[in-house]
């Protein structure tokens, strides 16, 4: 039966290029979109089902907050 955990070689070629645990745990947690646990000795833990699961991240390009200088249509023009 396969690990259900990531192993710390999987988890460091997702963040290639960061050295430090808490960045590593940062870019999995904001970029990748997936819960992260901490093990003991501050290595992120990830379940391997939560990182094959698709992700409910917003299309590329959309705007997911209205700009400040778009119009209000809730209230009627003067």
């Amino acid at each position: 039966m396969a690990d259900p955990f990531l192993t710390d070689d999987e988890v460091d070629r997702i963040c290639d290029g960061l050295r430090q645990n808490a960045a590593k745990a940062r870019y999995l947690r904001e970029v990748v979109r997936v819960p992260v646990k901490r093990k003991p000795n501050g290595r992120p833990l990830v379940l391997r089902a939560d990182l094959e699961r698709p992700s409910q991240a917003p299309e590329p390009g959309r705007a997911t907050v209205a700009a400040s200088n778009e119009p209000n249509w809730s209230r009627r023009a003067p």
